[in-house]
């Protein structure tokens, strides 16, 4: 399956190494320029127990890098937005980086595909998540907005996520659900 994961940081880079490792290809997009000529490069930007190994393993053949969103999207059945969600001066998650992202996703959806909220959000961020998109032009039967979050522990996320205890996801449609397990089977 083709995937995309949206933000290189913590999350979105281990979601995008061990999907890869799972047999998947892979687009792992983000905007700092700087970041993904580092990824690139063979830099591994956070120290995690078999990152590397799977990066060096996967780099150019399942996983790729891109700063173009839109073009990932249209290659790809399922986009992970791992997107950051720092803590706002009150304390609540600051959801700009998700909202740009789904409002750039809108554009680019010219085949059914399943978005898939990665980041740590409040509940019913997957619903604000598709009136973004649909406000933004997206055809509704093309789309469906799911929620997977993640439970990687520091130090163990690889095998934390290549062999968990657990597998969360939430979906409103039979068919989101039926391709996420088709993510997961692996």
């Amino acid at each position: 399956m083709r995937i995309a994961v949206v933000g290189s940081g913590y999350v979105g880079l281990v979601a995008g190494a061990c999907f890869a490792d799972l047999g998947h290809d892979v687009i792992l997009v983000d905007n700092d320029e700087h970041k993904l000529s580092a990824l690139k490069n063979g830099q591994v930007p956070i120290h995690e127990n078999f990152l590397p190994e799977l990066l060096s393993r996967h780099r150019g053949h399942r996983l790729t890098f891109s700063d173009d969103l839109q073009e990932a999207v249209r290659a790809s059945s399922v986009i992970f937005v791992a997107v950051g969600t720092p803590p706002t001066e009150r304390g609540e998650a600051d959801l700009s980086y998700v909202e740009s992202v789904a409002r750039e996703i809108s554009g680019a959806i010219k085949g059914y595909k399943v978005i898939v909220e990665k980041s740590t959000v409040p509940v019913y961020t997957s619903d604000w998540v598709r009136r973004i998109i649909l406000r933004n032009g997206a055809d509704p039967e093309l789309f469906d907005v799911a929620s997977n979050p993640e439970f990687l522990r520091e130090g163990t996320a690889v095998t934390d996520f290549l062999f968990p205890d657990r597998i969360v996801t939430g979906c409103d449609t039979d068919r989101s659900a039926e391709v996420l397990r088709e993510v997961y089977a692996p």
